[in-house]
């Protein structure tokens, strides 16, 4: 059923300002009514009013949560069966939890991304009509059941005595050509025999045509006459339509959780995590450089990840086992250049007892990885650019010149512009690299990443060990704190917590905890760490609430919340 899907009215509830405007202007552009509320007050007030098609509920608001609005919103005749998505800056797996017990459908994690509000809305609204048009036909197949039903079959000693009109459309034949039919010319055995049986109880299955095909039916059973127990009235209802609205929800399903399968990947290239946009433009220039065989230079701090970018550039322009080289420039000494990178011959030199490959042997029709372009001295420089401009090699000892079939890519967290200047890097052989430049972003520039990041690390070392999240006081430290050694900074720091229970940042601070491994179970440690960290906080503002829930990175009354929680006084 090819049917298109009008736009429909959504209530939008949130108490930041600057979410309700971001919301509605993306809603309003296609075309959907947009209402929006700052409190749940106001929103539970609206939805009395004017029944929403769909809500956009945020969890954290000042005077309710959004789970009980939620429950509100579900304990309502009008409101109950209205699709509500959640709106949270969290992503822990207790929120959702309690969002969908609450009644929730979705979340949608802020910051809030166009394509993915658009997709959600769309596919929540999409299966809530589609449900809704279930109930329908239920209700209306249901009246037509207590009135006439949909087909009526009256016999006897398995033949047909008569019908309704509708019964000889559902078989594909005629009223006169169906009476005197036998049971078993218009259906299989099994339902034959459960017919036969009288069960008082509806069933479905299935009955013939005339063109051999099946059609599925809903069945029920009874005695017509107390006085002749022999003849029987078969009620049959069609199920074509109800199997196929059925099909089309669960394909909807399917598109819905294969949809947060892609946006649960959106944001990845290989091994690379990050969905700010410098991230999209550094996937962008990966995918350009993978498709060109032209010469790529990465820059960035250190830590960044420049050897990882290399790998993914590789793996996206190759498809087989081909080799992929790492030499890390500034560990190779001018007087063993040669031989580490052309390779040697038997007897070259005395200690030569063997033919050795060099570093462009084991590229072969790969990809060698300059690591750290700028520490490589000018003598050095002036054999790789011999070796870049010709293609050609010749190994310590030999006569034959090779061939050099590489990929090169270079990387650096110099700035090479002041380098060549300074005349310690040839411009010739700058110029020569320098045609592909990725630069990855430090990730103080990126912060919107951190919490995937941090996502990303926890997942992959629960793969070997059970420790399932990091408290939320801690993420907002790691959201805030600038990681001067930036994502080898931050995976260190977190395997360092998961090992040691202690996280040391920037100004000496340091925040002790039983390690997990030794603790009784990971909510006492996480209430450990969240009244310590709080405690500290207080004292170091002077017990200004304000500041220490600015300082924590956590709203106010959360603050609050916990000092009640944990009884922490002045």
């Amino acid at each position: 059923m090819n049917r298109k899907i009008d736009n429909g009215s959504i209530l939008v509830v949130d108490d930041t300002p600057e979410n309700l405007r971001l919301l509605t202007r993306i809603l309003t552009n296609k075309g959907y009514k947009v209402r929006p509320a700052p409190t749940g007050t106001h929103a539970l007030t609206t939805a009395a009013k004017e029944t929403p098609d769909l809500v956009l509920l945020d969890i954290m608001m000042p005077d309710a949560s959004g789970y009980e609005i939620c429950r509100q919103l579900k304990a309502e005749q009008k409101t109950r069966d209205v699709p509500v998505i959640f709106l949270s800056a969290l992503n822990e797996t207790q929120d959702k939890i309690e969002g969908f017990a609450a009644g929730g459908v979705d979340y949608i994690t802020k910051p809030f991304f166009e394509q993915e509000v658009l997709a959600r809305v769309e596919t929540h609204l999409r299966s809530h009509r589609l449900q809704q048009q279930l109930q329908d036909e239920a209700l209306r197949f249901k009246s037509l059941a207590e009135a006439a039903f949909e087909g009526i079959l009256i016999h006897t000693d398995n033949r047909v005595l008569d019908l309704n009109p509708a019964a000889a459309t559902l078989f594909g034949r005629s009223e006169p050509d169906l009476v005197g039919t036998s049971l078993t010319q218009l259906f299989p055995p099994e339902i034959q025999e459960q017919i036969n049986s009288g069960a008082p109880l509806p069933f479905e299955g299935e009955i013939f045509r005339p063109d051999q095909s099946l059609v599925p039916v809903e069945i029920r059973t009874g005695t017509l006459s107390t006085k002749d127990p022999q003849t029987q009235i078969t009620a049959i209802r069609d199920l074509s339509l109800h199997k196929k609205m059925e099909q089309e929800k669960n394909q909807l399903l399917q598109e819905n959780l294969k949809l947060k399968e892609n946006l649960g990947t959106r944001f990845k290239f290989g091994e690379l995590i990050g969905r700010s946009v410098r991230m999209q433009q550094v996937y962008e220039l990966i995918s350009k450089a993978a498709a060109s065989a032209y010469p790529v230079i990465i820059t960035g701090e250190s830590g960044t990840g420049k050897e990882l970018v290399a790998k993914t550039i590789h793996q996206a322009a190759f498809s087989g086992p081909e080799p992929f080289v790492t030499v890390n420039c500034g560990a190779v000494t001018e007087s063993l250049f040669e031989r580490e990178f052309f390779g040697h011959r038997k007897g070259a030199f005395t200690d030569a007892i063997r033919d050795q490959p060099g570093y462009l042997d084991a590229a072969h029709g790969g990809t060698l990885f300059l690591d750290e372009i700028g520490d490589l001295p000018l003598t050095m420089q002036v054999k790789l650019l011999r070796v870049l401009e010709s293609g050609e090699y010749t190994p310590v000892g030999a006569t034959t010149v090779k061939k050099a079939t590489v990929r090169v890519i270079t990387a650096t967290n110099k700035d090479m512009n002041s380098l060549v200047q300074q005349g310690k890097f040839r411009e010739d052989l700058y110029y020569r690299i320098h045609v592909i430049e990725i630069h990855l972003p430090p990730l103080r520039e990126r912060r919107e990443d951190i919490r995937l990041l941090v996502e990303h690390i926890l997942a992959r070392n629960n793969a070997s060990e059970q420790i399932a999240t990091l408290p939320d006081a801690l993420r907002e430290m790691f959201s805030r704190y600038d990681w001067p050694g930036n994502v080898r900074e931050l995976l260190n720091t977190i395997q360092r917590f998961l090992a040691t229970g202690s996280v040391s940042l920037s100004g000496g601070r340091k925040v002790n905890l039983v390690s997990p491994k030794q603790q009784q179970g990971l909510n006492s440690a996480v209430e450990a760490l969240e009244k310590q960290m709080i405690a500290e906080g207080l004292e170091e503002t002077g017990w200004q609430r304000g500041k220490t829930a600015e300082l924590l990175g956590i709203p106010r009354r959360s603050l609050l919340r916990k000092m009640n929680k944990y009884q922490i006084s002045k």
